[in-house]
């Protein structure tokens, strides 16, 4: 695998696969850069994106510590079939897990002391996340985030 994302360029149709982040990939996970505002997906060999879970308890509750989508290829409907697919990895290597959480800044974005945290509302991915089936489970944090989540 190279270090570096390929030169073929993906599309809403290319196939998605998720691979593990090694040794020699880390630098393009690292590379990745999404759309100016927002803070292992791959497609013909080009990495497209990343999506790092954790387990809170197996028995419970998985959690999506970090999603991200390159800039250059959101809209292709990446970010949905990566969250289907972390969906279908969960129910088939744990069907007993219940539940799928991620936290999220509310839709009408957020504000900070810190200019680098701020979140403009069109680049939250509140939205994103609710289309896809998650819903608010409490209510914000000192940061201003939201737990999301979704019933597996």
């Amino acid at each position: 695998m190279e270090d570096t994302p390929s030169m073929t360029t993906p599309s809403r149709d290319s196939t998605l696969t998720f691979r593990e982040v090694t040794e020699e990939n880390w630098r393009a996970v690292a590379n990745l850069s999404p759309k100016d505002g927002q803070i292992g997906n791959l497609a013909p060999n080009t990495l497209v994106g990343m999506l790092m879970m954790a387990i809170w308890d197996p028995d419970e509750a998985y959690y999506i510590w970090r999603f991200m989508i390159d800039g250059r290829y959101q809209g292709l409907g990446y970010g949905r079939r990566g969250v289907e697919f972390a969906i279908a990895h969960i129910r088939q290597h744990n069907p007993q897990a219940k539940q799928l959480g991620v936290m999220s800044t509310p839709p009408e974005g957020k504000m900070s002391g810190n200019p680098a945290k701020n979140v403009k509302p069109e680049d939250s991915p509140y939205k994103f996340y609710q289309k896809l089936g998650f819903r608010e489970t409490a209510p914000p944090d000192e940061d201003g985030e939201i737990m999301m989540s979704i019933d597996l």
